[in-house]
Parts: structure tokens; sequence; C-alpha cells
């Protein structure tokens, strides 16, 4: 199973809560990239989880070992499962790659017993692992607040082509919340304009109320994030915006043609990145 990434169109934080979490604005979509999960279910009552990279944790350190742990408890069954992750999705990237794993591994397991679990169940499970899991469950295209699992379902937006780039140094999640300005916020960004402009299939209206707040924090410890996103934009990209808390950057175009040229420009600009996909 294809476990999608997500990308943010617009990213606000609001404040830290006591809990240590924050309280966000943010719209998120799915994107035709991700890790490939398979599970299937065992008899002996162990979780063994393998994968194509070495540096993956394979114990309850990893989140989706932990979601299995959670839907069997949920469903009060444990016969176990084997879960096999190969990697695409870069850690550090700001894209929800593991939040979709334990995502996916929620919602295959939920099917291999039966059903068991509504939606509502399964987003909760999600919200006790992380912030980005109940949207991971749900998908799509939405707006998400509280500290992300208040989720509103969005239309998709129009059909878009997407060049995604990330450096080779990573940017810890942690770390950017502990030194984000909250009152630093980007400019131009307006996410009821953007909810606005999903709803209406504007793209115009999209591209113009995109913004980040992490990229205040992110770019001065990663400043290829802010050469990335200027030669996505003069490479042809209807917008440029850095993902999550970084350091993924994406392209936004409105044609695959376009898209392929752009990603043949950008190959020939930056030969040695972290990691480049047209999606």
């Amino acid at each position: 199973m294809l476990c999608r990434a997500k990308i943010n169109l617009a990213i606000d934080v609001l404040n830290r809560l006591p809990n240590g979490y924050h309280t966000v604005r943010m719209v998120m979509m799915r994107v035709d990239f991700g890790d490939e999960v398979n599970v299937s279910l065992r008899s002996d009552g162990k979780i063994a989880l393998s994968g194509n990279d070495p540096a993956m944790p394979l114990g309850r350190e990893n989140i989706a070992y932990r979601a299995a742990e959670a839907v069997f408890q949920k469903a009060g069954v444990f016969p176990g499962c084997d879960i096999r992750i190969e990697k695409v999705v870069p850690m550090g990237a700001g894209m929800a790659g593991g939040s979709a794993d334990a995502a996916g591994v929620i919602n295959m397991l939920d099917d291999l017993l039966g059903g068991p679990l509504g939606l509502d169940e399964r987003l909760n499970i999600g919200l006790s692992l992380g912030a980005d899991v109940p949207f991971c469950v749900r998908g799509g295209c939405a707006l998400a607040e509280g500290i992300g699992e208040v989720l509103m379902p969005l239309p998709d937006p129009p059909e878009m082509s997407f060049i995604i780039a990330k450096p080779k140094k990573s940017v810890s999640t942690k770390w950017a919340y502990e030194n984000l300005d909250f009152s630093k916020k980007p400019e131009g960004m307006d996410i009821d304009r953007l909810v606005e402009g999903i709803r209406s299939g504007d793209a115009q209206k999209i591209f113009s109320s995109m913004g980040n707040v992490f990229e205040s924090v992110s770019i001065p410890a990663v400043p290829e994030i802010a050469e990335y996103k200027s030669l996505l934009e003069s490479l042809g990209a209807e917008r440029a915006l850095m993902s999550g808390s970084g350091s993924a950057v994406f392209g936004i175009f409105l044609g695959r043609d376009a898209a392929e040229e752009a990603l043949r420009g950008f190959k020939k600009a930056v030969p040695d990145g972290g990691g480049l996909w047209l999606v």
C-alpha cells in the first residue's frame, strides 16, 4: 500500500499548550508520493517490523510499530503482524512520512481484522501517536486546527503537478517549534482565502494565499530552502513553499510538461541535492 505523504499549502502556529503541543491552523493535502507499506497478520502475538532503510528503528521507537500495538489494544485482539516499510520519504522533510506509515498500518490492520474500528476510533488512535496522523488516516485535502486533529475536509484543488526537492540537511520538528517566533507571520498568507480558493477551484487565489510560518526559523538553519524556492519559481513554478517544518520544498506547476522541463533544469542546477521527485 502506498502511504502517501502530505504537503502544507499553508501552516500557522498559534500558541504553545502546557502539554508541549501547539495549536495550529493549516491546510494539508496528500500527494502521490510516499512509502510502500505492507502488513500481514501473524498468529503468535508478535509485531515484526522490517524495511529497506538500515537507519529505521524496528521496535517501539518506530511509530508504525506503536500504531499496530494501539490497533490491537483497541480491537481487543492480539494476533500480531508483520510490517514491511520501503522508505521513500526522507526523514526530516516535513512531509509526515512516518505519520503516513502509521496511518497506513492503522487502516490496513483494521481491514485485516474485519473492520472492528470506525473512523472516529482510527482517528483517535492516530491522535494518540502524533498530530499529523489523524489527517493521514483520513487523507485527501483538509483544513486542520487544534493540534492538527480537528479536520475539515476540503475538495481536491485544481489538478497540479509538484516538484519536491529536499536539501541534504534536515530540520528537526521539535527544534523548529522550540525556536519559532509566533509573531513572524508570512507576508500574504491568508488561510481563509486559501480555503475559499480550494472550494471554488481558483488556482491563482490558492497560490497568492499560501504561506508557512516555519520558514522564518528553518531557512536560517538551512539556507538551501530559500535557494530551492527561488530556483523552482525561476523554472516556472506558480508557487514554491517549504512543507511543514522543512526541509523539503515543493514547487507547483499547472501543466505536467512544464513540471518535467523544470525538473530537468533543477537537476542541472543542483546535481548533488538531497532528493528530487516529480509527483
